[in-house]
């Protein structure tokens, strides 16, 4: 076995914990300059210089990823405890709405940095994937277990459960998108997008918990 010195570990610890300064920093940049702020406007926000940033992140590119890592974990963080409203005795309208008012919430807080993280930089390699659609599929995987969990306790079962799961989150990501960038609050007020997207999913969602639902196609 591979013996590690204590030094080595101590600088793993302090690399780990000045990369999340950095990225504190960065959201602390975004916030002051927008969505399109440059790596040296971080750099100053972060007492630090360009080059000390990318020491710790290679490029531009790094440093974005590092972010939008960070706000996958804070978006997750918040709607985890929604998921939970099932079994604690809520309905499934409950899930719905706390799913769109923790996404949307975050959202509207921190406009700017949702939309840098949604705005994938144009030289990002193909093989980082799409940071922006990985948030969201990681939503609504623990949407679909969510709800999986609550057919498990009903003794249900079916409902394509992972295509609505996808489905609802796809809609409430693209929603809220166009909904930011056409004014969001003056273009519809907060609660009252929560509350289309809780009356568009609530009754599919029941549907797939009570193990009733049968997707059909319907041709008019």
């Amino acid at each position: 076995m591979e013996h590690q010195d204590g030094r080595d570990t101590r600088w793993q610890e302090h690399r780990v914990e000045r990369r999340a300064a950095l990225v504190d920093s960065a959201l602390r940049a975004i916030r002051t300059h927008g969505a399109g702020v440059t790596v040296d406007e971080v750099a100053v926000s972060s007492g630090t210089s360009k080059t000390v940033l990318y020491r710790y992140f290679s490029d531009r590119n790094g440093l974005y990823l590092a972010v939008a890592d960070r706000v996958a974990s804070n978006i997750l963080a918040e709607v985890r405890p929604r998921f939970a409203s099932l079994g604690e005795g809520g309905d499934v309208a409950d899930l719905v709405r706390g799913l769109a008012d923790a996404y949307i919430g975050l959202v509207d807080r921190d406009p700017d940095i949702y939309l840098f993280v949604m705005n994938r930089p144009p030289g990002l390699p193909a093989g980082a994937g799409d940071p922006a659609t990985g948030i969201a599929d990681r939503i609504a995987i623990e949407l679909a277990e969510a709800i999986r969990g609550e057919q498990r306790r009903r003794g249900t079962s079916g409902g394509a459960v992972e295509t609505l799961s996808f489905g609802i989150v796809g809609f409430i990501r693209t929603a809220t998108g166009h909904w930011l960038e056409s004014g969001g609050s003056a273009l519809l007020a907060r609660h009252e997008l929560i509350q289309l997207i809780t009356s568009t999913f609530t009754a599919s969602v029941s549907a797939a918990v009570e193990g009733t639902a049968s997707p059909q196609l319907v041709i008019t």
